[in-house]
């Protein structure tokens, strides 16, 4: 039987702020996908990238027809699903939203990732990443 790493943890494999629960409350209340993907994908300027989406019910069973489940965090009423080939690459990655701030430099509103700098080394932009030799 194939074990995952995070269950060896006991804990959540990612972290998510209120304000990105908020922020994925508000999305999920205002469109017909209650799913929001979580994966790494190729590319940046160090290797990996951050991808986060809302899936539609039908992509949502084509991840559960895997060989591999998925992790799924609810919260709110909101599913936050890691894509199983990524879930080595997230761990212990925070998921936070902030809001447009002009006063302190921020000139829109996103959702950010920020890493678990003893697992991941990332480059300035803060968008793409490589794991660590551990």
């Amino acid at each position: 039987m194939f074990k995952r790493f995070y269950t060896i943890l006991k804990q959540s494999p990612i972290h998510i702020t209120q304000s990105a629960i908020n922020k994925m409350n508000n999305i999920y209340n205002n469109t017909n996908n209650k799913y929001f993907l979580f994966s790494a994908k190729n590319g940046g300027c160090n290797g990996f990238s951050y991808d986060f989406k809302l899936i539609n019910n039908t992509e949502y069973n084509e991840l559960y027809e895997n060989k591999y489940k998925p992790i799924c965090i609810t919260k709110k009423n909101v599913e936050i699903i890691i894509e199983p080939i990524s879930e080595m690459f997230l761990l212990g990655t925070t998921i936070d939203y902030i809001e447009q701030d002009y006063e302190n430099n921020v000139f829109e509103s996103k959702f950010i990732f920020k890493p678990d700098k003893n697992l991941i080394n990332t480059c300035g932009c803060g968008i793409s990443f490589t794991p660590k030799n551990l």
